[in-house]
């Protein structure tokens, strides 16, 4: 087994928000999912709302009213739920996380050779962000700016990423890669993501050329590659 494998991991420390099936529309990969029997909870209501506007709007230019209209739901009823317009984009954002990590840890299990669990690994995690459209975008974007309210969801769930990988290589029973290398490695996975949000703003990104660049970027941790290349 390999550096690469990126099995299953423990589950890490983020709040955990169930998400549906991609479907509906372009936002749907990573909007909130509840059961479907009985009347849709206001709380759910209220996210799907807010993922549709932030998907059409972008964060900055989604007002509370927006997300009201969006969800028909009163601004004292929105206010019972959320805090503000803030606390919805934090609680998509961990949602999207979650399911990131649950599609990279199914993709990653079973007895496929390492290299083909590998690729549908990483061909996982850009799927998921390519099926959210805009949302994807909005969430990948809204990470980086300037007092981001997204900053310690930021910083979770690229420690929840980092651990998966470096579980993976310990598993091997190779010692644990540089702290550093890994965190590097996720941000530049990270990044790819961000440029494909860019280049494809509403979605259908062009999965095969993001899995090639995350491939590159992962064989990094492959202490053999390195070695050849430093000799």
């Amino acid at each position: 087994m390999k550096a690469r494998d990126l099995a299953r991991t423990p589950r890490r420390a983020l709040r955990s928000v169930p998400v549906a099936p991609a479907a509906h529309g372009a936002a749907e990969a990573m909007r909130p999912s509840e059961p479907a029997a009985g009347p849709e909870p206001v709380r759910l209501r209220i996210l799907r709302g807010a993922a549709q506007v932030f998907g059409r709007l972008g964060f900055g230019a989604t007002s509370v009213e927006a997300i009201l209209a969006a969800a028909s739901v009163s601004r004292r009823t929105f206010y019972k739920e959320f805090r503000s317009k803030e606390d919805v984009l934090r609680v998509l954002f961990e949602s999207s996380v979650q399911r990131l990590l649950g599609a990279v840890r199914a993709a990653s299990s079973g007895q496929a050779p390492v290299q083909a669990r590998l690729e549908a690994s990483i061909e996982a995690y850009v799927g998921v962000h390519s099926k959210a459209g805009a949302l994807a975008r909005v969430l990948l974007l809204e990470q980086f700016s300037p007092d981001s309210p997204l900053a310690a969801q930021r910083d979770a769930a690229m420690s929840a990423f980092s651990a998966l990988i470096t579980a993976a290589i310990k598993r091997e029973g190779r010692k644990s890669p540089d702290p550093i290398l890994v965190h590097g490695v996720v941000a530049a996975l990270n990044q790819i993501a961000v440029r494909m949000a860019a280049e494809y703003p509403d979605g259908n990104w062009d999965i095969a050329r993001a899995k090639t660049a995350m491939l590159r970027v992962m064989h990094a941790l492959d202490d053999e590659r390195v070695a050849l290349r430093d000799g």
